[in-house]
């Protein structure tokens, strides 16, 4: 059984990787269509990462921008040479058409976007290239061991189509597919949030200070409204999505009420918000 990195870009995924190398370091990039979303992300930079995608994800649309805090591409790049063996970068259907397609705005109720956006591209990639299930080791750690429980080790697929005579239709056959058996070494081997942080501090390699994606729901109102500092660019795109889909990522208020809202200067900024699907913040 083959061993799986799921990577980040946060400072624990990246301690994981670290500490225990895996035959398979992976990286799921979460992107967007609008180039203006992607404006103050530097050309090279955007041209190396689509050489990494072009890899194994040639069939999707170039890569012109992220949710995530552009700074990320530099820490991966980063990381993989530090780490001296090879990052995999993955990447699945575009912000704009997984919206397209569910017609709504994710939020606490409706929470497909990890799944989609995250996960779908990694368990494509192994499904087509590996066989299954991968041991796939989490970056959960020990002060957040209660996150175990949210993890699921199938996924429901489709795995063919059925052709139907009388009425000339195709249907999907979907299935639920055993792809990963999880592991959680940091939190066996009881690493808490201060070793991850005391290990990175003399190293040369830079972090976002806000992982995952930037318009994210599951971010207090303050840490989105400090984002429209941090990354304005992103969070107008998000503004817009809400505004063209009527809906809202938080429940009691839009991105532009956020966005008027005073910065609270005691508020603990960079405290990350974890995607509830395997993912792991700083």
């Amino acid at each position: 059984m083959k061993t799986v990195n799921s990577l980040s870009a946060g400072k624990t995924s990246s301690y994981l990787a670290a500490h225990y190398p895996a035959d398979l370091e992976v990286f799921a990039l979460v992107c967007i269509d609008c180039h203006n979303a992607g404006r103050n992300i530097d050309r090279k930079l955007i041209q190396m990462a689509n050489d990494k995608l072009q890899k194994y994800c040639s069939h999707h649309k170039p890569f012109v921008a992220t949710s995530e805090d552009p700074m990320i591409l530099k820490t991966m790049f980063d990381l993989e040479q530090f780490l001296g063996r090879e990052i995999i970068w993955l990447r699945g259907v575009s912000w704009e058409q997984m919206l397209r397609a569910k017609k709504a705005i994710p939020n606490i109720d409706k929470r497909f976007c990890t799944t989609i956006l995250k996960i779908s591209p990694i368990f494509e990639f192994l499904y087509f290239y590996h066989e299954l299930p991968v041991q796939m080791r989490i970056g959960y750690r020990y002060d957040e061991m209660e996150r175990e429980t949210q993890f699921s080790d199938t996924i429901h697929y489709p795995t063919r189509c059925d052709y139907r005579p009388k009425s000339n239709t195709w249907i999907h056959r979907w299935q639920d597919i055993l792809w990963r058996i999880g592991d959680f070494p940091l939190i066996r081997d009881k690493v808490l949030h201060h070793h991850v942080q005391q290990y990175w501090q003399d190293k040369s390699i830079i972090f976002p200070q806000d992982s995952n994606c930037q318009n994210c729901f599951w971010k207090a109102p303050q840490q989105l409204r400090k984002n429209y500092e941090t990354n304005p660019s992103i969070m107008m795109w998000a503004a817009i999505m809400e505004v063209l889909y009527d809906h809202t990522f938080k429940e009691d208020y839009s991105l532009l009420e956020i966005q008027r809202m005073g910065l609270q200067l005691d508020f603990f900024f960079g405290s990350g918000s974890g995607c509830q699907a395997g993912f792991c913040t700083d």
